[in-house]
């Protein structure tokens, strides 16, 4: 083909034909641009073509990822809001009515609490990969970035609350009842023991002790007021998964 315009330039220049030659060249010219632009044209469509693809991908692992993260989040939720009515059981008047049975178990429950690990492996890849430029649904990449925050946020509670039952509650606990005698609270699902630890019988005087304390009325207040927190954040925090589990699965194709 080079070779055929070539020779075409060539007679028209020895037949004296400038005129026709540059209007030729001209031709030419405006030909190879289009060609490019083509060129251009088709590479574009194909690179789209490619961030559809991997925006398409990107969108169905994070919501796996975040159906994960809600099943283990209720489970969690679940066991601190079983939690929170045993802390609010303990703060009750009817409390020394209570057989020592029951306060050990709504002991043992109340400090029985969940940690929310959120899985973040394909959210963290997504943004250090910067594949997130790729979602083209703006408000959910607005969605997308309020993760991390709330996350933050749900782990300062969680702190906060571990913090107070290792330095405070659970050493005060002790010096009234065995911690032994908490322990049919700890069995869960993800919990499972061969072993069991027998309760250790002691004076019906120690509960009465153990509720006259206005330093253990304070610690079981704590625990209460800071699972409140913690369960609060959780609603809200599963309300934010469902909304972008949904918006996620609103953006994949052929869903």
């Amino acid at each position: 083909m080079i070779k055929f315009f070539r020779k075409i330039r060539q007679k028209l220049l020895s037949e004296n034909k400038f005129s026709r030659y540059l209007l030729y060249a001209i031709g030419e010219i405006i030909l190879v641009v289009i060609g490019i632009l083509l060129a251009l044209q088709i590479n574009n469509w194909n690179s789209f073509q490619n961030d559809r693809e991997i925006e398409q991908n990107v969108l169905k692992s994070l919501a796996n990822e975040f159906k994960i993260n809600l099943s283990e989040l209720k489970k969690d939720h679940r066991l601190n809001q079983a939690s929170l009515e045993a802390g609010y059981a303990l703060l009750q008047e009817n409390r020394t009515e209570l057989s020592s049975y029951e306060v050990d178990s709504l002991i043992g429950t109340a400090l029985n609490y969940a940690t929310f690990d959120a899985r973040t492996g394909v959210f963290d890849e997504t943004i250090a990969s910067g594949k997130m430029r790729l979602i083209q649904n703006d408000s959910l990449k607005t969605l997308l970035s309020l993760w991390t925050g709330k996350l933050k946020d749900l782990g300062e509670d969680a702190i906060i609350r571990r913090d107070h039952i290792v330095h405070n509650a659970s050493p005060l606990f002790r010096k009234y009842i065995p911690y032994r005698n908490f322990d049919k609270a700890y069995d869960r699902n993800d919990y499972l023991r061969e072993l069991r630890i027998n309760p250790i019988e002691i004076p019906e005087s120690n509960y009465a002790e153990f509720f006259s304390s206005l330093e253990v009325d304070g610690a079981i207040y704590e625990i209460y007021l800071n699972q409140s927190y913690t369960t609060s954040n959780e609603v809200t925090l599963l309300t934010y998964i469902e909304q972008v589990i949904r918006m996620l699965e609103s953006n994949i194709k052929n869903h």
